[in-house]
């Protein structure tokens, strides 16, 4: 995603508009597989710095149960859980503890997921916030999605659900998640952005030039095929998020095909 400057201006000044109370300020930013989330938490979280505003940013992706961890949820619940990825297969836990710490203030230790060994880095590699936090950048693809209507859940979406999940119990399983466990932590978000990726279809080329850049990084990855294998559980969650979170989120930012701008609707407008 090209980011320009003027739309890091326009986030910054909104997010500066929710910090009346000089609280510690918890950002979502929301969007599918390779819309570029990363970039956009990055260069807002540098903005706010460069204006004296204490941020660090964290993708929910760093969140991720490690495999031992999937593999008891897959014999609890549903085989397909061990593959990363849906709701469900977060340390919810971890997650409360930090957000717990940052909100009154105190120093904390970010976890580092790496994909390309698929688990967490030793607890020594964390990275490390002080304390008095001003704002905290919360990043995921699912991040704000809101439990489906037991009726979208009948019929599969994808030759995935037919062929893995055609008893429909492991999606049902996943929305049950959503429901119980992540809403109540999407609920604490402050502030919400949304990047419309507008179609599905551009995930798997935009999630792929992602895994190239990792595997030029770090010489691990997932060839095209398993990519391409890899996004399908989204499908579902991903074009809900399309059809709802442009009317829950704060701002709004659709892209085109080469994830260009084409244009950001605020919900509140002085």
């Amino acid at each position: 995603m090209s980011v320009n400057t003027g739309l890091i201006n326009q986030l910054s000044a909104q997010i500066k508009k929710q910090r009346i109370a000089q609280r510690p300020l918890l950002v979502g930013v929301s969007g599918v597989q390779g819309v570029g989330k990363s970039t956009l938490s990055k260069q807002l979280s540098e903005r706010l710095q460069q204006d004296g505003i204490s941020c660090e940013s964290v993708s929910l992706d760093d969140f991720y149960l490690d495999p031992q961890e999937r593999v008891q949820l897959a014999e609890q619940y549903h085989p397909l859980f061990k593959q990363r990825g849906l709701p469900g297969t977060h340390d919810l836990v971890l997650f409360d503890t930090i957000l717990t710490q940052f909100r009154v203030g105190k120093a904390f230790s970010l976890p580092v997921f790496d994909k390309s060994i698929d688990k967490k880095l030793p607890r020594s590699q964390w990275r490390q916030v002080e304390a008095e936090l001003s704002v905290l950048i919360l990043e995921g693809w699912c991040i704000g999605i809101g439990a489906q209507p037991e009726s979208l859940l009948t019929q599969p979406i994808n030759a995935y659900e037919q062929q893995q999940d055609a008893g429909a119990l492991f999606r049902k399983t996943v929305n049950q998640f959503l429901k119980q466990y992540y809403q109540p932590r999407f609920a604490q978000i402050d502030y919400l952005i949304y990047l419309n990726g507008m179609d599905f279809e551009r995930v798997f080329r935009w999630r792929l030039q992602q895994e190239h850049q990792l595997i030029k990084a770090r010489g691990q990855g997932m060839d095209d095929e398993q990519v391409k294998q890899f996004i399908q559980p989204f499908h579902r969650l991903s074009e809900w998020g399309m059809q709802s979170l442009a009317n829950l989120a704060d701002t709004e930012i659709c892209l085109g095909e080469t994830r260009e701008v084409v244009s950001v609707k605020h919900r509140f407008v002085d």
